[in-house]
C-alpha cells in the first residue's frame, strides 16, 4: 500500500510546497499504479533546490521508499532508485570506477542532479548530466522506457525537468578511478582572474572562485588537482589558507573536504563532507551561464553592481562547465562560467536584486540553473536555447495528458 506524508519544504526552507501531500510507493508497481490515476504529478528527491520545479497543486511522489540498486558493468554503472552521490561514490571506488566529476555537496540525488543540469567545475568537465549513457523513464500510463544516444528523444530525456515522466533509473560513463590534491588560496589578484579565466579555471582539473564582488580578502581560489600540481596558483600570488577557511561569509564548521592531502576523487571534490551540513544551510541559491568567452566582460558587469548586491550576498562562486548537446543544459553548444549567487535567506531581498543581475547578462544570453531562484521570463529563458521548440514538442508527445506539467514548466517552456 502507499504510503503518504506531508510535502514540507525545500532543503533551506525558502519554498515550501503546495502540493497536498507526498505518495510513497514501495515498489516500481506501486509506482505505476499511482502515476496511472494521477491527473498531475511531480518527483521530490532531495529538495535541493530553490523555487517551484518540483511542486504540484496536487501530490507528489518520491523514490525514497523504492528499492535502490547499483550494478557497475565494464566502464557503467546503472542507478535505480533515490540513490545520492555520496552512496554511489564509494561504491564505485571499491570496484576500481569513478566520475569524471561531482557537485559541490554529494548529498543530492543523481537522478535529481542529473534531470536539472547540476554540475562541478572544470574547463574539460560537462555537468553531471553529460555523464548520462541511458535514462529509463516512466510514463503517465505507467510503462517504464529506456532512452539511450541512439533515441531521437536523448537530447531532451537527459535533462529533462521531469517532464516526461519519473526518472527511475539511470547509466553513467565510469572511469579509473583517481586520486585529487585539493587546496584553497587567497591572494591571488582579482584581475588575473577576470582578465584570462581559461588560465585560471584550466589550471587543475576543477577549479572553483570564491568572491564577495569587493573585498579581496574574502576572495579564495579553490583547486582540485589529479597530479597534485598546484604551483600554478603560487605564481599567480596565492597563499594556502590552512585549516581555517571562510567561504566569503558563509559559516564553514568543520564540513568542509581535507585540503593539502591526496585522496581519492569522491573525498575531495566537493567541496563539503558527505557526513556534515553542507555550506550555510540558511540561505537562496541563484546561478546564470554565460559564455566562457564573454566571461571577462559578464564579470565585470556584475563587479559593476556590486553595492547592490553585498547587502544580500553570503558569497559568489565561479565555475566553468564543458559544453555539451543536453537540449535545455545551460552549457548546450558552448562552454560557460556560472556565476553562483549564495544569498541570505530572505525571498523578498533576494527577489529585488536579480532583476539587476539579470539585466546585466542579458547581452550574454545568460541560462539560468534549473533549480534555483530566478526572475527571467519564460520568452527570455527560451531566447537562448535553440533546441527549445523540440524539447516541447518531446514532451507533448511523451506526457500528452499533461500528468508530469506544472506552473513553473508552462512558466518557462511554455508547456
Amino acid at each position: 500500500m502507499t504510503q503518504t506524508r506531508a510535502a514540507g519544504a525545500t532543503w533551506s526552507g525558502n519554498h515550501r510546497y503546495h502540493a497536498i501531500e507526498v505518495l510513497l510507493p514501495g515498489d516500481l508497481d506501486e509506482l505505476a499504479e499511482v502515476v496511472a490515476s494521477a491527473r498531475t504529478l511531480r518527483v521530490q528527491a532531495t529538495r535541493h533546490t530553490f523555487n517551484d520545479i518540483a511542486d504540484s497543486d496536487a501530490a507528489l511522489v518520491s523514490l525514497e521508499r523504492l528499492p535502490t540498486r547499483v550494478e557497475i558493468g565494464g566502464d557503467r554503472v546503472r542507478v535505480e532508485g533515490l540513490v545520492t552521490f555520496a552512496e554511489l561514490a564509494p561504491v564505485l571506488e571499491a570496484q576500481g570506477r569513478a566520475l569524471h566529476n561531482l557537485g559541490s555537496l554529494p548529498h543530492i540525488s543523481v537522478t535529481g542532479a542529473t534531470a536539472t543540469g547540476t554540475h562541478g567545475s572544470g574547463l574539460r568537465n560537462g555537468n553531471l548530466s553529460s555523464a548520462l549513457r541511458a535514462v529509463e523513464i516512466m510514463d503517465a500510463d505507467g510503462r517504464t522506457h529506456r532512452v539511450d544516444p541512439s533515441h531521437e528523444w536523448f537530447g531532451a530525456a537527459a535533462l529533462s525537468l521531469g517532464a516526461l515522466g519519473i526518472v527511475t533509473a539511470v547509466e553513467l560513463q565510469t572511469e579509473p578511478t583517481y586520486t585529487v590534491t585539493q587546496e584553497a588560496f587567497t591572494g591571488v589578484g582579482w584581475d588575473d582572474i577576470a582578465a584570462d579565466p581559461a588560465r585560471v579555471f584550466g589550471g587543475a582539473r576543477s577549479v572553483s572562485v570564491f568572491t564577495t564582488w569587493g573585498d579581496p580578502a574574502h576572495d579564495l581560489v579553490w583547486a582540485k588537482s589529479d597530479d597534485g600540481d598546484l604551483s600554478w596558483v603560487a605564481a599567480l600570488g596565492g597563499q594556502p589558507v590552512g585549516d581555517d577557511i571562510h567561504l566569503g561569509r558563509i559559516r564553514t564548521v568543520d564540513n568542509t573536504t581535507p585540503r593539502g592531502s591526496s585522496g581519492p576523487w569522491h573525498t575531495r571534490l566537493p567541496h563539503f563532507r558527505a557526513d556534515a551540513l553542507p555550506s550555510d544551510g540558511d540561505e537562496i541559491q541563484s546561478e546564470y551561464f554565460v559564455p566562457l568567452a564573454s566571461a571577462p566582460e559578464a564579470l565585470a558587469a556584475v563587479r559593476a553592481l556590486a553595492p547592490v548586491i553585498d547587502p544580500h550576498l553570503l558569497v559568489t562562486e565561479l565555475r566553468t562547465v564543458a559544453a555539451d548537446e543536453l537540449w535545455l543544459s545551460p552549457a548546450f553548444q558552448r562552454d560557460v562560467m556560472a556565476i553562483h549567487f549564495t544569498w541570505r535567506n530572505d525571498t523578498d531581498g533576494v527577489l529585488s536584486v536579480l532583476p539587476a543581475i539579470e539585466q546585466a547578462l542579458a547581452r550574454f544570453d545568460a541560462r539560468p540553473h534549473w533549480g534555483k531562484a530566478f526572475t527571467l521570463s519564460g520568452e527570455q529563458i527560451r531566447s537562448t536555447l535553440a533546441r527549445v521548440d523540440d524539447f516541447v514538442s518531446v514532451a507533448r508527445e511523451a506526457d500528452p495528458r499533461g500528468v508530469f506539467r506544472n506552473d513553473y514548466l508552462r512558466r518557462t517552456l511554455g508547456l
